[in-house]
């Protein structure tokens, strides 16, 4: 009798351990699973009031359009006396009708003097800045050390520590640009998108605002040289108080007929608090107001 009753027991036991094995193996399955799959199960099913990513959470700008891309940031070779643009392709050559302004144009006789009227009639000629800067390194976009001339630079400094101190920042993706540095880039972009695409979006080498040392790009993480940097918190900021500090905005929207340049919501300007403050004062783009002021030209 007690041998069939152990017998029993012993039976029972392996019946209730072979029911156990199919649930084990189902929950061993599930746990491999979700150990697995657990990341992309979160990336698909997460929380349905996360924010998409983008700056503090706001959607992704739009992609740029292919037929008519903005200019990259451009800036100089610090490991070169002769600088070259940045990433210029190598085998990219000089398109035989692409001429740097001719003697015709109107020469700036003071390339220091801050309303210098710079446009696509006049050149700079090879003037270069003789009190340029280095830009201090935590407003740089890039590793890269831009410079600007003196006084600009001081008041870019006062005009970012007034942004950060009502919330906003911005960095500097360019700023002093030489004439071989343009000739070279203009050269790139006409080969790249044609010379007429070209002009509407980079000056002929003598022809740019960077040549004066008083010009700079600004950008945000995700808005780089785009028109969305002008519907940013800082790009609004910016467009309403960089007069404040001497910098203008060079080619507001809708003025390509006035200035032959898209709208750069991204490129200020420094001519100075006072004048900046005639300008704001008259209503116009800041090309028009130049043509106004006093200009002396070299013989």
């Amino acid at each position: 009798m007690k041998y069939q009753t152990a017998v029993y027991r012993t039976t029972t036991k392996r019946t209730k351990r072979r029911r156990l094995l199919p649930l084990l193996a189902v929950l061993f399955v599930a746990a491999a699973f979700l150990y697995f799959f657990h990341p992309r199960l979160l990336l698909t099913f997460g929380k349905p009031d996360s924010p998409p990513p983008g700056d503090n959470g706001t959607k992704l700008p739009p992609e740029e359009p292919v037929d008519a891309p903005p200019p990259p940031p451009e800036q100089e070779d610090p490991k070169a006396e002769d600088p070259s643009p940045v990433e210029e392709p190598p085998a990219v050559q000089e398109p035989q009708d692409i001429l740097p302004p001719g003697d015709d144009l109107p020469v700036i006789a003071d390339g220091d003097y801050l309303l210098a009227l710079v446009t696509k009639k006049t050149t700079l000629g090879d003037y270069e800045p003789a009190d340029l800067v280095e830009i201090p390194r935590e407003l740089w976009a890039n590793d890269y050390p831009y410079k600007l001339r003196k006084e600009a630079c001081e008041h870019l400094l006062v005009m970012w520590e007034a942004a950060q101190n009502d919330g906003f920042s911005f960095l500097v993706t360019s700023a002093y640009r030489s004439y071989s540095t343009q000739e070279r880039l203009f050269a790139n972009y006409a080969a790249a998108h044609g010379e007429e695409k070209a002009n509407t979006f980079s000056a002929r080498a003598g022809q740019s605002e960077h040549q004066l040392g008083t010009t700079v790009d600004l950008v945000v993480p995700g808005h780089s040289l785009s028109d969305s940097f002008g519907e940013t918190d800082i790009g609004k900021w910016l467009a309403e108080n960089s007069w404040k500090y001497g910098f203008v905005l060079s080619y507001p929207k809708g003025s390509t007929e006035i200035t032959g340049y898209i709208y750069e919501p991204w490129h200020f300007r420094y001519i100075g608090v006072e004048n900046a403050a005639a300008w704001r004062e008259a209503g116009v783009t800041l090309t028009e107001w130049l043509m106004e002021q006093p200009q002396e030209w070299k013989d």
